[in-house]
């Protein structure tokens, strides 16, 4: 490589980064999401139950991003494929996966959520998570969230 000096007027500045951009938009797709929460780990929040709830870690699941899942994973992204209601909207919970933790529907595919926080408590797997709060599919994450 041979170097190159910038061109001061064609240099771009990254925009700060604020609270807002913490903020999960459900209605985005898995792979935004998981983006997302990989870029501003640990700080994506969204509310659960009218509870600000930050997400740690996620997997996006779907035939297009089984071949860079674990094993495990990509054997859930089989499983679920035929026994989950496609029909809820964006941000509601779609499946409770064993061992492993919810999955949220998305704008385009689905979210696991593999490691999550509650305001005020510690980090938590997805599964332990779901069994402490009693999660049920159906459930809706977000601002707007009933």
């Amino acid at each position: 490589l041979t170097p190159m000096p910038q061109d001061p007027q064609q240099a771009t500045y990254a925009p700060l980064i604020t609270k807002s951009d913490y903020r999960l938009d459900w209605s985005k797709s898995a792979i935004a999401l998981h983006n997302q929460i990989r870029g501003f780990a640990p700080n994506c929040v969204t509310q659960l139950r009218g509870t600000a709830l930050k997400i740690l870690s996620s997997a996006p699941l779907g035939p297009r991003y089984a071949r860079d899942l674990p094993e495990d994973l990509s054997a859930l992204t089989q499983d679920i494929a035929v026994s989950i209601d496609r029909s809820y909207p964006p941000s509601r919970i779609v499946y409770l996966a064993p061992q492993q933790g919810p999955i949220v529907q998305t704008g385009e595919g689905l979210l696991l959520l593999r490691s999550l926080q509650m305001a005020g408590k510690r980090p938590q797997s997805g599964w332990d998570f779901v069994n402490g709060l009693r999660l049920s599919v159906g459930e809706a994450l977000g601002e707007t969230a009933d």
